[in-house]
């Protein structure tokens, strides 16, 4: 009898352990598999993007622009504005809107953030910093990774009759950024992006149409900008690359 106890006792440990070795095989089989959908997400989202700088002009092309002047104008709640963006290799970025009588700059100089509105200062920090030092650099595409920015594949989705596929974008602090891709054409149509203010979270969106090229890079000539329900609709009047913008104007006066 006691012979036989003990033989249940093994014949219990036995299958004890032969379900845990189950479990744990199947929690290994679902980490592989896990991780193989994020490598598989990943790399679609490279080709996308790579199909994208390839359709503006490519790496080599994007990769010599060493300052970068864009006008823009255009309407907002009914009045005239003017968009002079100003950026320098790299990371670099001066931004000047007038509309009415009103007029705000925003610099960075490649490490601290200002704006400057109504004859006040505001130092931009915290996420709003963070998402301020990746617009400033010329074509962080080329290279997200390195910003500390996770790619992911979300999909295709439709947008006005156009088949695009969806780029998630996760900043270091959490931010999360949507780029949508021409599936055909490889040109971005859309953008998706959070912004950190000091009212709260803020989602923008971008969209983007009548590419044309300059100095052998393809730029978006219309823009509409959607955020808080107003929406700036601008045209694109000037693009000049590589004049040789000084240093001085962006730098920050204490």
């Amino acid at each position: 009898i006691f012979k036989l106890f003990i033989e249940g006792i093994k014949m219990k440990l036995f299958k004890m352990f032969t379900l845990t070795l189950l479990f744990l095989l199947a929690l290994v089989q679902l980490n592989i598999f896990a991780q193989d959908s994020l490598e598989i997400s990943k790399q679609k989202a490279k080709d996308a993007i790579e199909k994208y700088l390839t359709a503006i002009g490519g790496r080599d092309v994007l990769a010599k622009v060493e300052d970068r002047t864009t006008i823009m104008r255009g309407t907002a709640m009914g009045q005239s504005i003017t968009l002079i963006a100003k950026q320098k290799s790299p990371n670099k970025l001066r931004q000047e809107i007038k509309a009415g009588g009103m007029e705000q700059l925003v610099i960075f100089d490649g490490e601290k953030g200002v704006m400057n509105a109504m004859n006040q200062k505001i130092e931009v920090k915290d996420k709003e910093l963070e998402a301020l030092k990746i617009e400033a650099v010329m074509e962080f595409l080329l290279d997200p990774e390195s910003y500390g920015i996770k790619i992911s594949y979300e999909g295709s989705e439709k947008i006005n009759t156009k088949e695009t596929y969806k780029i998630k974008m996760v900043l270091p602090s959490g931010l999360r950024w949507f780029s949508f891709f021409d599936a055909e054409s490889g040109l971005k149509v859309k953008e998706e992006k959070e912004l950190q203010t000091q009212m709260g979270l803020m989602n923008q969106t971008f969209t983007f149409d009548d590419y044309k090229e300059v100095d052998g890079i393809k730029y978006p000539h219309k823009i509409v900008q959607s955020a808080g329900g107003q929406s700036i609709d601008v045209t694109v009047s000037s693009i000049k690359v590589n004049k040789g913008l000084a240093d001085d104007i962006f730098v920050i006066i204490e």
